[in-house]
């Protein structure tokens, strides 16, 4: 369980990485819509398919998707460099830094990124251009696919493959339904009161998978 949800954190990482600016010169910088929303999402990768809400603003977004094992969360603040895996039935979390995150998925965060787009197209009611999409790392990371944006910002679809420095291929793909563009509630943004957690951001993108699942049996023992 603490395996899916590293790496459905990556794969939200991957997933979110094309807002509309053209010009950013890593990732990480286009991480953000610049507008408020929510959604219900699919995320699907070489680890599963995942489906939730999507609660966004910049800087921040929280992802809520059920799973065999019961309800999970992934929190991705930017504007504080961490990212949070969460299991409301045990009330815990574990806080990664988002480099760290982002450089599981074949360091996503010094990725530069270039865009063609192709045409325009309606996406689950939402209208969209869209774009065949090329990042790089200078460390041999790297994506390629499409992607459909909306003219405020919004990635509303993307289909594509990661490529890890090591050659390791992850196909990811995401959808937005029923966006519903609007202040989100900042609660959304914030960890629980009175949970348990632990705190990872200081170890590198290498060790977190390992260390995560060396945590498993005393998490999911509480």
């Amino acid at each position: 369980m603490l395996r899916s949800l590293v790496w459905l954190a990556v794969a939200v990482v991957t997933a979110t990485l094309f807002p509309a600016w053209a010009s950013a010169p890593t990732v990480l910088d286009l991480l953000d819509a610049p507008v408020a929303y929510t959604a219900s999402f699919t995320v699907t990768s070489d680890r599963g398919t995942y489906r939730g809400t999507v609660w966004h603003a910049p800087g921040r977004e929280r992802r809520d998707f059920d799973t065999a094992g019961g309800g999970q969360s992934v929190l991705l603040r930017r504007d504080t460099g961490a990212a949070y895996l969460m299991k409301p039935s045990g009330r815990w979390y574990v806080g990664l830094a988002l480099d760290a995150a982002a450089g599981l998925a074949g360091g996503l965060h010094a990725m530069a990124v270039t865009r063609t787009p192709v045409g325009e197209e309606t996406v689950a009611g939402t209208r969209a251009t869209r774009y065949r999409v090329e990042a790089s790392a200078p460390k041999g990371g790297r994506f390629q696919g499409e992607a459909w944006i909306s003219r405020d910002g919004i990635l509303v679809k993307a289909v594509g493959d990661v490529v890890t420095p090591g050659g390791r291929v992850m196909p990811v793909s995401t959808t937005l339904s029923g966006l519903r563009r609007g202040k989100v509630d900042e609660t959304r943004f914030d960890l629980p009161s009175g949970w348990s957690g632990m705190d990872l951001r200081s170890v590198p993108a290498e060790r977190i998978e390992q260390v995560v699942e060396s945590l498993r049996p005393l998490l999911e023992g509480r």
